[in-house]
């Protein structure tokens, strides 16, 4: 008998020990929901479904329009340059500027142009001034003789000083032919190449916004300088001399 009072006691105390831990669980598994509803009151956070329709609020939706938007659209001008020449002179190139520079941004262009070489025909430098003084006497003489009609002049400076001058000519042909003359009275001369550059005036109108600016005034140009000619450049290869 003692020992079922003792066995019964021992199964109550088991019994309600599980009981009151299965409540505590459940007690903080139903805790969970209360806190995060008083979190979310707190914030004043509702759900779309907890709001009576008659508070719900509608915001219109405006198209948006391509018009409405600033667009700035980046066009790349292309300019256009010319080149003009050859003018006659300086004094030709100062009166154009000061003709149309007003108008045209414009500048002075100087190119160097190789010329046709010129031929010097001479007869080499004599030892002293009264030695070449005595040859181009004795030369005019033969020339008078032969009834050759040739130049001749005393060189009085520089590297042939003292020598004898008989032409400088632009076509080597007459060189020649003056060198065969005086080959035939004793006289051997000499010819020298000279090289020649000369300078091409032009000038430069630059940066204008098109084509027809520059033809706005081209008839006139023509009209009282029919010998210069037009020429269109790419404006940045002569941008640094305007």
């Amino acid at each position: 008998m003692r020992g079922l009072l003792l066995g019964l006691l021992l199964a109550n105390t088991i019994y309600a020990v599980l009981a009151l831990s299965s409540r505590d669980d459940l007690v903080e598994e139903g805790q969970l929901p209360v806190r995060l509803e008083g979190a979310v009151e707190s914030l004043g956070v509702r759900l779309v479904s907890e709001v009576p329709p008659g508070q719900l609020l509608e915001y219109s939706r405006r198209p948006v329009k391509t018009d409405d938007l600033a667009v700035e659209s980046v066009q790349s001008v292309d300019l256009y340059c010319v080149q003009l020449g050859a003018f006659r002179d300086l004094a030709d190139v100062n009166d154009f500027i000061a003709s149309y520079g007003a108008s045209m941004k414009v500048a002075l262009d100087v190119q160097q142009q190789t010329a046709k070489p010129q031929y010097r025909v001479y007869l080499p430098p004599s030892e002293s001034r009264e030695a070449a003084i005595n040859a181009i006497g004795q030369l005019r003489a033969a020339l008078s003789a032969n009834n050759l009609v040739i130049d001749s002049f005393l060189i009085s400076q520089g590297d042939l000083a003292n020598g004898i001058a008989l032409g400088l000519f632009s076509e080597q042909a007459n060189a020649a032919n003056v060198k065969s003359q005086l080959q035939t009275i004793g006289y051997d001369v000499l010819i020298h190449e000279i090289a020649s550059v000369r300078e091409e005036l032009n000038v430069v109108i630059g940066e204008l916004e098109s084509e027809a600016i520059f033809q706005g005034h081209w008839a006139e140009i023509q009209r009282t300088r029919p010998y210069l000619r037009a020429v269109e450049k790419l404006c940045e290869t002569i941008a640094q001399g305007i």
